[in-house]
C-alpha cells in the first residue's frame, strides 16, 4: 500500500512534547507535525514555523485536517482529553501513564474500538538501549530467578512548581517512572501472580510519592523495581540473574539528553552509547565481558505507529498492555496502604 502522510497534533509543549514527541514526529517518514496546543507560541514558531499553534483544545477537535493527536498534557487530563479526541474521530497516542484509574482506560479502549480508531500509549522505554540489549541476550542467561530494575535520581529538594511533584491523584514517581519499569517487566515476563509495594514521600515537604520498591511475583522468579529521588550514586539500571549467567547495565539511555541537545534519529550518533556497556557474566566459566550496546530507538515507536494506522499493522504499544500497567499500579497502592502482598488473581 502506498504510504500516506498523517497530520499530527501535539497537546502540550513541556518536557514530553518538546523533547520527545515533536522531534521524533518531524523525523519520522509519513508523519507531519501540523498543530501544537500550547501558550508558548514564540518558542514553537522559532522551532517549527509552519506549525499552527492552538490556544484551545476545541481548535484541535474541530480541525478536519488532523489525523492523529498526541496527548502529553498532565496525567489528570489523559482520560478526559483523550476521550474528547477519540469522539472527534482522531487517532490518539497518550503519553504514559495511560490513565490514572483502570476503569477510565477500559472506557477509552472500548471507545476506540467502537470508532475503529487506533489508541496507543507512549511507553518509549521499550526502546532504551539497555533494554533492547537485554532482550537480545536474555536467552543466554538461562532460567531467570532475579530481575532488578531501578530508575534513580538525585533531586533532594522538592520543586512544587512542577505538577508532577504537587499533591494530586496520579502525580509522583510511581506513575511517572514506575510505569516505565512495570511495562518493561510485563513485556519480558507477562502478568505476575502477586504484588508487594512500599511507597513513601521521603523528602522534606514532599506531597507526591518520591520513593518506591515493588516486588512482582512469578513462581520462583522475583522482579524487584525501585526508584529513589535522593540517590547521588544510583544503582545499576538493570541487573538480571539466571542459572547460566548475569547481565548488569548501569547508566541511563542517552536518547533523552541527545534530543534535548538537538540530536535526532537522522544523526549517526543518535541512540549510540559506547560508555555504559552492559556486563555479562557466564556462570559456568565465570567469564566476565562487555557487550556491545544496541542502538536506542525511540523513533521506532512512531515508525511502527504510522504503519499501524496506514496499513493496519501491529500497534507498537497496545492499550491493553498499558492498562495492565495501571492495574499493577493500583495494586501497588493497595499493597503499600495495607502493608501486605496482594494477589493478582482475577485482575487481568
Amino acid at each position: 500500500m502506498t504510504p500516506r502522510n498523517l497530520n499530527v497534533a501535539v497537546l502540550g509543549f513541556g518536557l514530553s512534547g518538546s523533547t520527545f514527541h515533536a522531534p521524533l514526529i518531524t523525523t519520522t517518514f509519513g508523519l507531519k507535525l501540523t498543530h501544537i496546543l500550547s501558550r508558548q507560541t514564540d518558542k514553537i514558531k522559532a522551532l517549527y514555523p509552519e506549525v499552527t499553534v492552538c490556544q484551545s483544545i476545541d481548535e484541535i477537535l474541530a480541525s478536519k485536517e488532523i489525523d492523529l493527536v498526541i496527548n502529553t498534557l498532565p496525567n489528570s487530563e489523559h482520560y478526559s482529553i483523550s476521550r474528547a479526541c477519540l469522539e472527534a474521530g482522531k487517532h490518539v497516542v497518550v503519553e504514559k501513564p495511560f490513565v490514572i484509574n483502570s476503569s477510565d482506560g477500559i472506557e477509552l479502549i472500548k471507545l476506540a474500538e467502537s470508532k475503529n480508531l487506533v489508541l496507543s500509549v507512549y511507553h518509549n522505554r521499550r526502546w532504551d538501549n539497555g533494554f533492547l540489549t537485554l532482550r537480545k541476550y536474555l536467552p543466554q542467561l538461562g532460567k531467570i530467578y532475579l530481575y532488578q530494575a531501578s530508575y534513580d535520581r538525585f533531586r533532594p529538594v522538592v520543586n512544587l512548581a512542577k505538577w508532577r511533584e504537587q499533591d494530586g491523584v496520579g502525580n509522583g514517581i510511581l506513575y511517572d517512572l514506575g510505569s516505565h519499569l512495570i511495562d518493561q517487566a510485563l513485556v519480558l515476563f507477562g502478568k505476575p501472580s502477586a504484588v508487594f509495594a512500599d511507597l513513601d514521600t521521603q523528602r522534606e515537604n514532599a506531597v507526591a510519592i518520591d520513593y518506591f520498591e515493588i516486588i512482582l511475583y512469578y513462581d520462583k522468579l522475583r522482579v524487584i523495581l525501585g526508584s529513589s529521588s535522593v540517590m547521588a550514586s544510583p544503582r545499576s539500571t538493570l541487573a538480571i540473574h539466571g542459572d547460566k549467567g548475569s547481565y548488569i547495565k548501569s547508566g541511563l539511555d542517552p536518547q533523552e539528553e541527545q534530543l534535548k541537545a538537538g540530536v535526532t534519529p537522522l544523526d549517526d550518533i543518535y541512540g549510540v552509547d559506547k560508555e555504559n556497556q552492559p556486563d555479562f557474566t557466564s556462570g559456568a566459566e565465570n567469564i566476565h565481558h562487555k557487550l556491545n550496546t544496541e542502538r536506542g530507538s525511540y523513533n521506532e515507536y512512531y515508525s511502527q505507529l504510522h504503519q499501524c494506522i496506514v496499513n493496519n499493522t501491529h500497534n507498537p504499544v497496545m492499550p491493553n498492555d498499558a492498562l495492565n500497567v495501571i492495574k499493577i499500579i493500583e495494586l501497588c497502592q493497595l499493597s503499600s496502604k495495607e502493608q501486605r502482598v496482594i494477589s493478582c488473581e482475577g485482575l487481568f
